[in-house]
């Protein structure tokens, strides 16, 4: 099935406008449960209930407030958000242009692809290719359901790709977070680190390594369920016990992926001693070989 575009932009800076259009890049699968009446398994309907009146009142009763204070409200009505909302002009007006190394992933909240139309294709893959090589990223503005979102517009796949981010004072500050900052590290301690994390080191990220385990289980029983199968609980995992000796923890893990190594070429090494004992074993001597030696030492 084709994708669909979810919005139309202009991406635009200096005298440049490019139109693209924007796709959802990604969806979550996580496992959702409803809540059912147990005795006749129907589905649960939350009503709106007002504690004042003690009583069920109908959506259409609803206003919107906003808390000033603990407590306390002012109402807005729809006019009046609607005047407030910002004016969705479809453009991403990129104010400059950073390495993004820079941005901290913190600040990343949800990812749309960017794709271009015919008219704008050349000057879109002009964009992508120049980001690329400059290796920036572009910091932009962009209005969408009457919101204004800080985005960043990244070289992706051969093209590009738009994230929404954080402002500043929507990320929380570390500074009442216990970091540690009075311990000191031994430098064995890091040296064995640092290889661990040398044995575990790869090129790039390969996210088709990694699955989301309980989603599995829980579709995997859902199915049982229906085949009328009993659904067997398996035991907790033992918590795993807290590092007292960190040495002994980082060499365990070290020899513990040694050994993993090691297993894995069981079979080659086994054929390799083969070959190696075969070399430098001698031919047999045939019946043949000790009469021709016998009748030249007589000579």
């Amino acid at each position: 099935m084709p994708a669909r575009s979810i919005a139309n932009a202009n991406i635009s800076f200096g005298l440049v406008s490019i139109p693209v259009q924007l796709y959802t890049a990604t969806t979550s699968k996580s496992v959702r449960f409803h809540q059912l009446h147990a005795k006749d398994k129907s589905r649960i309907n939350y009503k709106i209930y007002c504690p004042k009146e003690d009583a069920i009142i109908d959506r259409s009763e609803l206003v919107k407030g906003f808390e000033v204070h603990k407590g306390q409200f002012v109402i807005f009505t729809e006019q009046e958000l609607d005047a407030l909302e910002a004016r969705d002009d479809h453009s991403i007006e990129i104010s400059e242009f950073v390495p993004l190394a820079k941005v901290d992933p913190v600040y990343f909240e949800t990812s749309y692809h960017l794709g271009c139309e015919a008219a704008s294709a050349r000057a879109y893959k002009l964009l992508a290719d120049a980001m690329e090589s400059t290796k920036r990223v572009a910091l932009a503005h962009f209005t969408m359901r009457g919101k204004e979102h800080l985005v960043l517009v990244r070289p992706y796949e051969k093209g590009l790709m738009m994230h929404t981010i954080y402002y500043a004072d929507e990320v929380r500050s570390i500074a009442e977070v216990d970091r540690g900052a009075s311990v000191e590290v031994k430098q064995g301690e890091l040296d064995l680190a640092k290889r661990l994390i040398g044995e575990l080191a790869q090129e790039k990220f390969d996210p088709a390594k990694y699955h989301d385990n309980y989603r599995e289980r829980v579709m995997e029983a859902a199915n049982r369920k229906v085949e009328g199968q009993e659904i067997t609980e398996a035991a907790p995992e033992a918590r795993k016990a807290q590092v007292i000796d960190l040495m002994s923890a980082l060499k365990a893990s070290l020899e513990k992926r040694g050994a993993k190594m090691a297993a894995s070429e069981p079979e080659q090494k086994t054929a390799g001693e083969k070959q190696s004992r075969r070399t430098k074993s001698p031919a047999p001597t045939t019946a043949s070989a000790r009469e021709k030696r016998s009748a030249s030492s007589k000579r």
